[in-house]
């Protein structure tokens, strides 16, 4: 477990409860965010910070979907951001109240880290607690944005490739990144309920009048997000739909030029046939030499090539 507290610009690694607890009777606003805290931990600040007991239990079960609840001195917004490497979504946990931010997480997050060496966050006593919430959450959807972006830059250069020769790989990547962004858009779109809760949100100790301002603005946010995945999924099956129409596409040419090739063929199978029964009738009326073979056996043979080939390019079977 790594952990770490902000209060007044001052960093301390690490810190014991009996730090939170002095902050906490000095009425010292802070920033505390923990890295894969235990339920003892979690226990331990409810008891420092007066937690609501929902609040506490909904703290320690990760996997969550998004959401916003409400309690009576207090907010809990299950927000997500992506890691650093793989760019999944990262779940975190930010408990609100006048003076106190807490964020909780089971691995790292690179934009919690950035907000804090940028000092962006100033829990204030007394003060509006969405206020001091808001850049931790506009910093972590805004990683999404980034993610759309870099989706779809990707998505124009398979794009690209699928129109010049379709092929399995670009099939497999498509299937990855629309996979990608369904499971990114189920996680993100139940917290879209957060324009139901903005009454309680202004119930909220320390709300101001531009506290319904910074939660309409996180609620816009989380919009973005996911219309930019649904925008995503919408594309990925465009380009699916794109590759299967150009395979088939593609069949199909190949498919007619056997069928021209067998068409010019046939008539030539016919004649070697017919030519090549045994009966005395046949055999005994031609006449040997190199003329009959000429006149009858390649011209004949060439003679229905041409023929075809005319019908076929007439038909445009080309």
């Amino acid at each position: 477990m790594r952990s770490w507290i902000d209060h007044a610009g001052e960093i301390v690694r690490d810190p014991s409860p009996s730090v939170i607890t002095q902050l906490v009777a000095a009425a010292q606003p802070f920033w505390l965010d923990i890295e894969d805290p235990t339920d003892e931990i979690i226990d331990q600040l409810a008891t420092s910070l007066g937690l609501h007991p929902v609040a506490v239990e909904n703290a320690k079960q990760f996997g969550q979907p998004a959401k916003l609840q409400v309690y009576r001195n207090g907010a809990l917004i299950v927000g997500f951001g992506l890691d650093a490497q793989l760019h999944e979504p990262v779940e975190v946990h930010c408990y609100c109240t006048t003076g106190y931010l807490i964020t909780l997480r089971r691995v790292p997050s690179p934009a919690l880290d950035a907000l804090r060496q940028a000092g962006s966050v100033h829990p204030q006593p007394e003060g509006d607690p969405i206020r001091a919430l808001h850049p931790v959450i506009s910093s972590l959807y805004t990683q999404f944005s980034a993610l759309y972006l870099r989706l779809d830059q990707r998505l124009d250069e398979l794009e690209q490739r699928v129109l010049r020769e379709p092929n399995d790989e670009e099939l497999a990547e498509i299937t990855a990144i629309r996979h990608r962004a369904a499971m990114s858009r189920r996680i993100l779109t139940p917290g879209r309920n957060f324009a139901a809760r903005l009454p309680l949100v202004q119930s909220l100790p320390g709300a101001t009048s531009e506290t319904r301002a910074y939660a309409e603005d996180i609620y816009d946010e989380l919009q973005q997000a996911v219309g930019d995945l649904t925008a995503i999924e919408e594309r990925c099956a465009g380009l699916l739909a794109l590759h299967a129409s150009l395979a088939s596409k593609h069949l199909a040419v190949v498919s007619r030029r056997l069928a021209a090739v067998a068409t010019i063929f046939l008539p030539i199978s016919f004649l070697a046939g017919f030519w090549g029964q045994n009966f005395n009738v046949l055999t005994g009326s031609i006449e040997k030499g190199w003329s009959a073979f000429l006149v009858l056996g390649v011209g004949l043979s060439t003679a229905c090539v041409v023929v075809a080939v005319v019908m076929l390019t007439r038909r445009r079977w080309n």
